[in-house]
């Protein structure tokens, strides 16, 4: 039975499964292993920030303290085309855990996000290019 509803277990099991099926993608495992790590231990911080990003997302707990646009910004270059894997998985993921109304708020926040946090990577290779050019 999907959920109707959002909660803090409910954010950790879509979280959860999300990342198993990125760390499993051919093309998407490698750039998240390579920056984050390929042991659990190394994800374990990743998935709690994560934990926390969605939640304040999708319940305004306001628990998540960072800077997503500076941290992908400063991403080792990589393919940006890999955003529409990243939002296909996880649109899978919320729609096989929520019911469409649920599932359609993940999706919404989901692109809006993928979308800003393409331009910071963009950006980010665009000012590493230029360094490397000067």
């Amino acid at each position: 039975m999907k959920l109707d509803h959002v909660t803090e277990e409910s954010i950790k099991m879509l979280v959860d499964q999300f990342y198993v099926k990125v760390r499993a993608d051919k093309n998407l495992g490698p750039v998240f292993d390579g920056v984050i790590g390929d042991t659990t231990d190394a994800w374990g911080p990743h998935l709690e920030k994560m934990y926390d990003f969605w939640s304040s997302l999708m319940l305004q707990s306001g628990r998540f303290k960072g800077n997503p646009h500076q941290k992908h910004k400063d991403l080792p270059t990589f393919d940006t085309g890999l955003f529409d894997r990243w939002l296909a998985l996880f649109h899978e993921t919320a729609q096989s855990i929520h019911t469409d109304e649920i599932a359609d708020q993940y999706i919404k926040k989901s692109t809006m996000i993928a979308s800003s946090l393409k331009l910071s990577v963009e950006q980010g290779q665009r000012e590493r290019n230029e360094t490397i050019t000067k």
